[in-house]
């Protein structure tokens, strides 16, 4: 509520309060609330006023932590980047929360390398998190004669 008066004292005095109207939008970008008053007096005269209230955007989303890792040269066959989880910790509107998948570049032979993991989210603010991990592929075990047997010719 915001209160009025006329500064008047007796009969001629005007005053009490009136319930603002909310209008406007905001998401998780931010927006502009209003809020209106309006009073009219019994000699049908109106006062109005008007206050703008700028929403902020929420904060952008983050990546949960990764960690490098190692693996053998045969698990690097089959591995798999995975999605990534993010979140700005909001809630309702201003809630940004969900998961990426990651996109994998290898980089690795039978001596070894890397494989990048990168996952990138963009918001429909248009703020853009990317996290890296880089996956050490250890070289392949050396490879080993089979088993030869001494032998006697004539």
């Amino acid at each position: 509520s915001l209160s009025y008066t006329n500064g008047g004292t007796g009969v001629c005095e005007i005053s009490g309060s009136v319930p603002g109207e909310l209008s406007g939008s905001y998401d998780e970008c931010g927006g502009k609330l209003e809020v209106d008053w309006t009073y009219t007096d019994d000699c049908q005269r109106t006062i109005t006023a008007k206050k703008i209230i700028t929403v902020l955007p929420a904060p952008a989303a983050e990546f949960e932590e990764v960690e490098n890792m190692e693996i053998t040269c045969e698990e690097a066959n089959s591995f798999e980047a995975g999605s990534l989880s993010y979140t700005n910790g909001g809630t309702g509107a201003c809630e940004i929360s969900g998961s990426v998948p990651g996109e994998a570049t290898p980089d690795y032979d039978e001596c070894g390398g890397v494989i990048i993991v990168n996952w990138t989210y963009t918001d429909d603010c248009q703020r853009t998190i990317t996290a890296t991990k880089t996956v050490t592929v250890l070289p392949a075990p050396a490879a080993e004669f089979e088993e030869v047997e001494n032998m006697e010719i004539t």
